[in-house]
């Protein structure tokens, strides 16, 4: 699996990421605009005399389903499982648009999403080693989750006090960010629009170095890239939609447990279980 994480930034850097565009190894160069991905059937023609994954595939059908009925299915455990199956996982399921990535000291916890939306490769390691690797279906892993909640627990910014003397609108602006925060629960989402509002270079460069990072990032790529971050400042998130020639068109902060944008909807998992089928339906066919 690609480890192109390089537009996944997890720490605080300068210049004033995330702000700017991140380094991204696809975007050397303004690339002319290309047309949106689409999604085409893994070949399964090779998978023909095995059974894996024909059973795989009917427990992500299994998975799938009670995913549909509100449920929380336990992951399927790939951790030192037979070469077969991980080889299926790899290249039939393969990657998808999404790639999100958790660091706290020497733990990293990498996800991807396969072709087909609403099923997610997770991988643990620790102090540089694999210690578990699992498939699981649904609107996001919930090891990602269960990161950024316990990331909103332990972050923490303070409102600063003092503000540098060629700021414009920054100190109002980070004031209402801090008491949203605060006052934020379930069900009272915000979203601050930060490209509609006049913002000059200090002020964005001192808002990036007040709310930091906190350790998770997130991914999606498409007709152009949505770039996800956690703040330090519990709950609050950068969400920014680059074109596909690298220009940041949309720029927000959203207080929320997680923007709605890095998960599956129910009608992904719909399309995803009728994926499924139809891969599983093509793979018996073609069995002796």
């Amino acid at each position: 699996m690609s480890e192109s994480l390089a537009s996944l930034t997890v720490v605080a850097t300068e210049p004033a990421a995330p702000v700017s565009p991140h380094d991204d190894p696809d975007c050397l160069y303004t690339a002319m605009p290309q047309g949106m991905q689409t999604f085409a059937m893994p070949s399964l023609f090779e998978w023909r005399d095995s059974t894996v994954g024909a059973d795989l595939l009917g427990w992500l059908e299994t998975s799938l389903q009670a995913n549909l009925r509100g449920e929380h299915p336990d992951p399927l455990d790939l951790t030192g499982g037979e070469e077969a199956l991980q080889r299926f996982v790899n290249e039939v399921l393969g990657e998808g648009e999404v790639i999100a990535l958790g660091e706290a000291g020497a733990v990293r916890l990498m996800v991807r999403e396969t072709v087909v939306p609403g099923i997610w490769h997770v991988r643990r390691f620790e102090a540089g080693r694999l210690r578990r690797a699992y498939l699981e279906t649904g609107s996001l892993p919930t090891a990602l989750l269960a990161w950024a909640q316990n990331l909103h627990h332990k972050a923490g910014v303070a409102e600063p006090s003092a503000f540098p003397s060629d700021l414009m609108n920054a100190p109002a602006l980070i004031h209402e960010i801090f008491v949203k925060a605060a006052a934020f629960a379930p069900g009272r989402e915000e979203t601050l629009n930060l490209s509609l509002l006049p913002l000059t270079a200090e002020d964005l460069k001192f808002l990036v170095a007040t709310l930091g990072l906190a350790g998770v990032s997130i991914l999606s790529k498409g007709y152009g890239d949505c770039r996800i971050s956690l703040t330090g400042l519990p709950h609050v998130w950068w969400v920014q939609h680059f074109n596909s020639t690298e220009q940041l068109i949309l720029n927000t902060l959203e207080i929320t447990e997680m923007p709605v944008v890095a998960m599956a909807a129910r009608e992904d998992l719909e399309d995803a279980l009728a994926r499924v089928r139809d891969m599983r339906a093509d793979l018996l066919d073609l069995e002796p």
